[in-house]
C-alpha cells in the first residue's frame, strides 16, 4: 500500500525526481521488484490524472489506483493490507457539508477528499408567485383621491380621503416577503440537517452574503448534528458559482478549521490527557482511554504484542520477550498494525495528528497520548 503525492505542479515532482523518490522509498522497505515496478510503471500515468495523490492498493491479483484531488502526505507500507493507512488519509480531510444560499436559492453540496459534489438545488420559487399589486390594492389609499376609503369617526364616516398611510402596502408588502424568506430558510435547514445527517457528514460550511447567511443561521435550531466552521462569499450570486469558484473559497476556509482542531486538540491533552507511551498503553489495556492520539504516520513506530491473541497483550518495552501475562512470546509490529486491533478490543476512537502536531506529539510527549473516560 502506497499514498504517493503526484501533483504535478509540485517542484519535488519535476522530471525523474518522483519516481526517484517513490523507488528509493520501495527499496527502503524491502519491496519486490516486480511489485515494486508495476507501481512505478503507472507512476506516469497517476502524474497525468486528475489527482493530486494517488493511493494505491497492490497485491498478487490487485492493481488498485485512487486518485485524490488533495495533497495528501506520502506514506508506504509492505506487508499485510492496513485499513487504518487508508482511513488517516480520509481522517486528514474530513468531508464537508456545504450550503450556499442568498435570497433565491439554496444549493447543498459535500466536499470529499477534494471533489465538490452537488445533492440538491432548490429555488425559492414562493417569490416567483408574488403579486404586488394583489398584496398592496387593498391597504394601500392615497389622501384625497377619489375611491379612497372613508374611516368611521364615532358619528359617522369621516371626509373621503382619510384612509391608512401611502406607504402601508409596501410595509405589508416587506412582511409578507420576509415571511416567505423565513419559511424558504426554515425549509431548507431542515432538508440539510436531514441531507447531512445521510451523508455522515457534520461539519458545514455556508456561502453567500453576509445579510443572508445571517438570516439562514438564525433558522438552524441551538442544538445540531453538525457544526459550522465558517462563512465565506463568492463575487457571483450563489445560483451561478461554478464548483471552481466556491472550492476556491472552502479549501483554505477546510484547512484553517483543520490547524485549529489539532491545536485544540494537543491543548486538551496537555490540560487533562495521558502522556508518555507505556503509560497510555497501560491505560489502553484497562479500558480507561477513550479518545487514542496517534501520529500521522503510525508505521515509523515501533511497538511489541504477545502472540497470543485470545490473551493480548502490549508494550513498548524491548527488553520484554514473554507476555507476564501468560508466557506467550511478544513481537515486533508497528502502532499502524496495532489500531484496528485496540479499536476492536477497547472501543477506542482514534485521532490523529500531522505536520508539527505530529512531531511535538513524539518529541515531547512520547508517542502516544489519550484522554480518559473517568
Amino acid at each position: 500500500m502506497a499514498v504517493v503525492h503526484v501533483n504535478p505542479a509540485d517542484p519535488d515532482n519535476h522530471g525523474d525526481a518522483l519516481t526517484t523518490r517513490v523507488r528509493s522509498a520501495l527499496n527502503d522497505l524491502g519491496v519486490p521488484p516486480t511489485l515494486g515496478q508495476r507501481l512505478l510503471t503507472d507512476l506516469a500515468r497517476a502524474r497525468e490524472a486528475s489527482g493530486k495523490s494517488a493511493v494505491y492498493v497492490l497485491g498478487e491479483d490487485l492493481d488498485e489506483r485512487y486518485d485524490v484531488q488533495l495533497d495528501l502526505p506520502e506514506r508506504y507500507h509492505f506487508g499485510h493490507p492496513l485499513p487504518s493507512m487508508l482511513l488517516s488519509a480520509t481522517q486528514a480531510h474530513p468531508p464537508l457539508g456545504v450550503l450556499a444560499v442568498d435570497r433565491d436559492w439554496a444549493r447543498m453540496f459535500v466536499l470529499k477528499q477534494g471533489e465538490l459534489i452537488e445533492l440538491r438545488r432548490e429555488a425559492h420559487a414562493a417569490l416567483d408567485d408574488v403579486d404586488r399589486d394583489d398584496l398592496t390594492a387593498s391597504t394601500h389609499a392615497v389622501p384625497g383621491a377619489p375611491g379612497a376609503a372613508r374611516a368611521w369617526d364615532g358619528g359617522g364616516f369621516a371626509p373621503q380621503g382619510t384612509g391608512p398611510r401611502s406607504d402601508s402596502g409596501k410595509e405589508f408588502f416587506q412582511r409578507h416577503l420576509d415571511a416567505l424568506q423565513q419559511r424558504f430558510y426554515n425549509d431548507t435547514a431542515q432538508q440539510l440537517s436531514k441531507l447531512l445527517k445521510d451523508q455522515g457528514v457534520n461539519l458545514l460550511a455556508l456561502v453567500g452574503p453576509v445579510a443572508r447567511v445571517a438570516e439562514f443561521r438564525a433558522e438552524l435550531p441551538d442544538v445540531t448534528s453538525f457544526e459550522v466552521i465558517g462563512e465565506t462569499n463568492v463575487e457571483v450570486g450563489t445560483g451561478d458559482a461554478p464548483d471552481q469558484m466556491l472550492l476556491d473559497r472552502l479549501m483554505p476556509l477546510l484547512a484553517e478549521h483543520h490547524q485549529w482542531a489539532q491545536t485544540r486538540l494537543m491543548e486538551q491533552v496537555q490540560e487533562q490527557g495521558v502522556m508518555e507511551m507505556e503509560r497510555v498503553l497501560e491505560m489502553v489495556q484497562e479500558g480507561r482511554i477513550h479518545l487514542l492520539v496517534i501520529p500521522e504516520d503510525g508505521a515509523q513506530l515501533h511497538l511489541y504484542r504477545s502472540h497470543n491473541p485470545e490473551v493480548p497483550y502490549f508494550t513498548s518495552r524491548k527488553n520484554v520477550h514473554e507476555s507476564p501475562l501468560d508466557g506467550s512470546l511478544m513481537e515486533r509490529v508497528t502502532l499502524e498494525e496495532l489500531v484496528p486491533q485496540w479499536q476492536s478490543l477497547y472501543g477506542l476512537e482514534v485521532q490523529r495528528v500531522y505536520g508539527e502536531h505530529a512531531e511535538k506529539l513524539v518529541s515531547e510527549y512520547g508517542g502516544l497520548a489519550g484522554l480518559t473516560r473517568y
